[in-house]
């Protein structure tokens, strides 16, 4: 869900704010949310899921557990949110809802592409068993062997360390082609 409608009652005044999901009821928060007449975002992205030899891409939230929903707590019936079938809960404090930066919601809707699904970028060109390079962290400079992907953004490096192989797993951006 995108939720582009305008929310009736929400001014000027209107941020985003995060909505924890039930466990696995994103979608459902998101559209009923928007049944509800807030602006809900779920921002979602494509993911290969293999089953019994088969290949699907199904789209699946960036931030698994949460969404965003734009409203003007001054103007509009927030406390109804946590009563939405698939919301666990606004985030709040006692003194109510706590907004986000409208950056954060833009430079996420900014990089949705034609089908509404977040672009990821593309992945690094690693053949398996390439000797790579850590940038950063504390194998910062080591060299090792690429052995694969692991979930969405990992990389599975076997490094040479106390005499043995030992697989670490790290973030993509961390690793780069050895010279």
């Amino acid at each position: 869900m995108t939720g582009g409608a305008i929310i009736p009652g929400a001014g000027e005044g209107a941020r985003w704010y995060v909505v924890q999901a039930r466990q696995r009821s994103e979608l459902r928060a998101a559209r009923e949310l928007d049944n509800q007449g807030f602006e809900a975002f779920l921002p979602r992205y494509l993911r290969t899921r293999r089953h019994a030899r088969k290949a699907t891409l199904v789209g699946v939230p960036l931030f698994p557990g949460y969404l965003f929903v734009r409203l003007d707590p001054s103007r509009q019936r927030w406390r109804s949110i946590n009563g939405t079938y698939g919301v666990a809960r606004l985030i709040a404090s006692e003194s109510g809802p706590l907004p986000i930066a409208d950056a954060v919601v833009d430079g996420l809707r900014a990089r949705l592409d034609g089908d509404g699904y977040i672009a990821m970028s593309p992945r690094p060109d690693f053949a398996q068993g390439q000797v790579v390079r850590i940038r950063s962290g504390s194998f910062a400079e080591t060299l090792g062997l690429f052995e694969g992907f692991r979930d969405q953004d990992r990389v599975a490096v076997l490094l040479d360390l106390l005499g043995g192989k030992v697989r670490v797993l790290l973030d993509e951006g961390m690793v780069e082609k050895a010279a």
